[in-house]
């Protein structure tokens, strides 16, 4: 928006009149009397308008892998919203210890929603909404991340949490392995320039991997090493590093089948 200023935006002041030098002169006959004329006004030149007409919308803003509001253009942010968490802001429980209750079938439905949810495009309010800005998610499954390998873009499918395995390697792990494998991380809005999805971390329901024990002091018992390659070579993860965390932990935080949980800080 253009500064206000004296001449464009300060209030009406009144114009300058001037009259003709014979004004000031009488005659014989009398005095004459002169028209007033005013002064011609100043036109200011017109100013670009830093948001651009009321009807059109200003150009894209570039984030770090596309134009600012891509992942809600195709239909990430719904996607995600269908394994919104909101646990995962003050942090995972303790974990899983085994015990008599009753276990859910690992194999369940690869995401809470309907298709509706799932192939839906999110609308275009979501972009100025302040509570989207961070959107951690929980048990994503094979579908979702079928469908997030067809539209994030290629720079974003080769990110990675620190040392952990590339988003790309991530999403194929779960979308291959018929529900064993389920993921949890966090988008990051349209409003922030680092608009994106991350994956930090993966639930595995084969039990071979819980006999594999992992010791929090990783003394020569520790079968940490064994574990994460087993799980690297079964599934085809890329990190440059072990996880930072090894444990059982329910499917669901505090409920539903123990699996495996690996994750990267």
């Amino acid at each position: 928006m253009t500064s206000r200023s004296a001449t464009t935006c300060g209030p009406a002041a009144a114009s300058p009149i001037t009259t003709s030098p014979a004004a000031a002169v009488p005659t014989a006959t009398g005095p004459v009397a002169v028209a007033p004329v005013a002064a011609a006004p100043v036109v200011a030149a017109p100013t670009r308008r830093d948001s651009g007409p009321d009807d059109v919308a200003p150009p894209r803003q570039e984030g770090l892998y596309g134009p600012r509001g891509w992942s809600v253009r195709a239909g990430v942010r719904s996607l995600l919203a269908a394994c919104c968490d909101g646990l995962r802001v003050v942090g995972p429980p303790a974990a899983a210890c085994p015990d008599p209750e009753p276990e859910d079938p690992v194999l369940e439905a690869d995401f809470w929603g309907d298709d509706a949810d799932f192939w839906g495009e999110a609308e275009g309010s979501d972009l100025d909404e302040p509570g989207d800005d961070y959107t951690p998610f929980h048990d994503l499954g094979p579908q979702a991340a079928a469908r997030l390998l067809q539209v994030l873009p290629a720079a974003q499918l080769a990110d990675r949490q620190n040392l952990a395995p590339t988003l790309g390697s991530l999403l194929r792990a779960c979308a291959g392995a018929g529900g064993r494998v389920r993921l949890s991380g966090y988008a990051i809005g349209p409003r922030r320039p680092d608009e994106r999805v991350t994956v930090e971390a993966l639930w595995i329901a084969d039990p071979d991997l819980l006999r594999m024990e992992v010791h929090d002091e990783h003394d020569e018992d520790c079968r940490c090493r064994v574990l994460w390659d087993a799980v690297r070579e079964r599934y085809g993860l890329d990190a440059r590093a072990l996880p930072d965390e090894m444990r059982p932990m329910r499917r669901w935080w505090t409920h539903g089948p123990i699996g495996t949980w690996l994750w990267w800080d």
